[in-house]
């Protein structure tokens, strides 16, 4: 059996508990090998899960579904949350053509200050006309 897009864990464990006592005695199987497919039933995450808490029964691996489930969904909704942020923090500063235009022009204009400096400090001194007075 798996679990429905829409239905929730508990739905999908009463659904699988009444297929599994519909099957006549002699055709059931063993409950270790239910115990063994029922995480199948879900998506891999989910199964890994309950795979690791190592339960010893059916039942403890059913009463364990609940808070795996709630686990998930909280890691879920905190990366929804944090790729949200993410995205809000990106759309706060927008680049438009004339921000980068305005950037260009102001590098260009602290390199041609730079230029004149350095121009100034190395230009000889201008030597003065003796014969003219102040």
């Amino acid at each position: 059996m798996k679990g429905n897009a829409n239905e929730t864990v508990q739905e999908f464990t009463t659904r699988f508990n009444l297929v599994y006592k519909s099957i006549p005695d002699d055709m059931k199987p063993p409950p270790s090998l239910s115990l063994l497919h029922y995480p199948d039933a879900f998506d891999p995450d989910m199964a890994y899960q309950l795979r690791e808490r190592v339960p010893a029964t059916l039942e403890e691996m059913q009463q364990n579904t609940a808070s795996v489930e709630a686990n998930l969904l909280t890691k879920k909704s905190k990366s929804k949350l944090e790729r949200t942020e993410k995205k809000v923090v990106f759309k706060e500063y927008p680049s438009s053509s004339s921000d980068v235009k305005l950037n260009t022009m102001t590098k260009t204009m602290e390199r041609m200050m730079d230029r004149i400096s350095i121009t100034d400090r190395q230009a000889k001194p201008l030597l003065r006309n003796p014969n003219i007075r102040d």
